[in-house]
């Protein structure tokens, strides 16, 4: 078959779990952003951001792969890619956590006002 065909397929397949992780971390990430960030308008931006990020690194990565493998074997090197891509997607998923932790962690909070009177 066209080493395109499997390429594509590779990006593809990439893609979509991509796609499927994301819209299930998306509604934790928004809330965590929310409590962090303070206001509506910043954790949108910051959940569009890490959205980003976490599509077009695995993306990116998947990109430099170039079929040349035949029949099994082509099987297994677009597996063996796969797994590099989702990897990636793991190093930017633990960037991105690492960050939002340091910021959980010790950046100021506003005091809450329901000691005052």
């Amino acid at each position: 078959m066209n080493p395109i065909f499997f390429y594509l397929v590779s990006l593809l397949i990439t893609f979509i779990i991509t796609l499927l992780l994301i819209l299930y971390l998306r509604p934790s990430l928004k809330r965590i952003l929310f409590d962090l960030c303070g206001t509506e308008e910043r954790a949108h931006f910051w959940t569009v951001f890490s959205v980003i990020m976490l599509v077009a690194t695995p993306f990116l990565l998947g990109m430099g792969y170039h079929p040349a493998g035949q029949g099994a074997a082509l099987f297994f090197e677009m597996a063996t890619q796969i797994r590099s891509n989702l990897l990636s997607f793991l190093f930017a998923l633990g960037a991105i956590g690492g960050v939002v932790t340091f910021f959980a962690l010790f950046a100021p909070r506003p005091k809450s006002n329901s000691t005052a009177q």
